[in-house]
């Protein structure tokens, strides 16, 4: 069994939500990063302040499917054979490279707009959980949060 374990982190309106550290490395970027794990969205992205933190060429990356999140309109820009890398509960690593994630680029690139959506995080969705046959395990009030899989 693997079990990864995340941390509680206050987020909306105070509340803790599960966040876990991993280091993404795709065609010659790189960094480590944490994202939200995100049952309910259908989709894994890096957020627009992580593709920054990469330097990610986003006024360049400016197609892909559009979506919405948190009021913002954004292009899903793919991005391809990522490799994802998280730290085990025994302090060993685990691999994982997926064909296809994205990055959130918004529609619309300028200071203002860079500076409301820098609060949006990353974001483990629901899309990898299923992929990757992970299971959240999550008690805020007792403070523990880990992704599982046999």
């Amino acid at each position: 069994m693997v079990k990864i374990p995340c941390h509680l982190r206050k987020f909306i309106r105070e509340r803790l939500f599960p966040f876990v550290p991993f280091i993404i490395r795709f065609s010659r970027f790189s960094g480590v990063l944490e994202a939200l794990i995100d049952t309910g969205s259908p989709h894994t992205v890096l957020s627009t302040k992580d593709a920054l933190k990469l330097r990610l060429p986003i006024k360049k990356w400016r197609r892909g499917e559009p979506i919405s999140l948190a009021g913002f309109r954004f292009f899903n820009h793919p991005i391809s054979n990522v490799t994802i890398t998280f730290r085990k509960e025994d302090n060993n690593s685990l691999q994982i490279t997926v064909p296809k994630m994205g990055v959130l680029i918004p529609t619309k690139i300028n200071r203002k707009v860079l500076e409301e959506v820098k609060h949006i995080p990353s974001i483990i969705g629901n899309d990898f959980l299923e992929e990757q046959k992970f299971a959240l395990y999550y008690n805020p009030s007792g403070r523990i949060a880990y992704l599982e899989r046999e």
